[in-house]
């Protein structure tokens, strides 16, 4: 008996570690077309014996599906890198999560050399200390126009942007291009990028570490594309870039000023993340009406530079 439950426990701490190395589907012998793929924490979490502590925290907690609200950011104000100027923005004075010794120091002395969007993804591909870039197929910079006078801040790359190396390339990407082609817009017209470059394994949280190590280098982002807009996509990031712990629900639907430490305030609008819409499509009327508020901000700026 004893050795039966040896064996059964190695095989539930073999399943969470191709779990953490981003294998979360359980796949049959045998393809068949009605069956439907079983999740690796959904099974983990059943499969897990009690008070087993081995078994990894991604597994117990279960992960989330591509998220509208699943990533786990830390506050802005949680990375000093000399790019982010709290002072600049007094949501940005208290931290949730604290980076690592001299790591963030370090990253923003290489990130203040930076200054084309060629440079910054050429940087990133290098960042080897990362633990996400090991564990991803491929970087999802960014995709669209880097001149364009509205920049999309998503989440995390799912499983077709990790596949495709582009964001916004899935299911919540083919929604995303219907919602802004509604108001005149399109891919060409628009910058795309997330909070996370890489897609965490089995589209875990991120961990403070690794949240702490990215977020300069998505300010630096911002502050090299230069946008007049930026719209926040998902719980995650409207609380990452607008230091609050409300949900989107409560953020979403007002414009904010917000200075990504360049000494800019730029206008930015929080709504719902497409992934989110595709689970709760009665929402869809709450993301019409940020993007009716998105379409009157863009155009009244228009008018105004056009009668100036």
């Amino acid at each position: 008996m004893l050795a039966q439950n040896d064996d059964r426990n190695e095989l539930i701490a073999m399943l969470a570690w191709q779990l953490d190395m981003g294998i979360d589907e359980a796949l049959l012998d045998h393809p068949q077309a009605d069956a439907v793929p079983l999740r690796l924490d959904q099974l983990l979490a059943v499969a897990a014996p009690a008070g087993d502590t081995g078994v990894s925290q991604t597994v117990m907690g279960g992960a989330a599906p591509h998220p509208s609200d699943a990533v786990k950011m830390p506050n802005p104000a949680s990375v000093n890198s000399g790019l982010v100027n709290p002072a600049a923005n007094p949501a940005l004075a208290n931290s949730g999560a604290v980076p690592p010794e001299g790591k963030i120091n370090a990253d923003g002395a290489a990130l203040a050399g930076i200054t084309s969007l060629a440079d910054l993804q050429s940087g990133l591909a290098k960042l080897d200390d990362c633990p996400l870039k090991h564990t991803a197929s491929n970087l999802c910079f960014a995709d669209g126009n880097p001149g364009a006078r509205l920049m999309i801040i998503g989440e995390a790359p799912g499983r077709d942007e990790d596949r495709m190396g582009v964001p916004f390339v899935g299911a919540d990407g083919q929604l995303l291009d219907k919602m802004i082609a509604s108001i005149g817009l399109d891919r060409a017209s628009v910058y795309l990028t997330n909070l996370l470059p890489w897609r965490p394994p089995g589209n875990r949280s991120p961990t403070d570490e690794e949240t702490a190590m990215l977020l300069p280098w998505l300010f630096r982002h911002v502050q090299l594309a230069k946008p007049e807009f930026v719209l926040l996509l998902g719980g995650a990031a409207a609380k990452l870039v607008l230091g609050s712990h409300d949900g989107i629900m409560k953020l979403r639907g007002r414009w904010r000023d917000v200075d990504f430490g360049d000494g800019v305030a730029r206008p930015v609008l929080a709504s719902l993340h497409p992934a989110y819409l595709l689970r709760s499509p009665a929402q869809k009327r709450l993301a019409f009406e940020d993007l009716l508020l998105l379409t009157k901000r863009l155009g009244a700026v228009q008018s105004n530079d056009e009668t100036g």
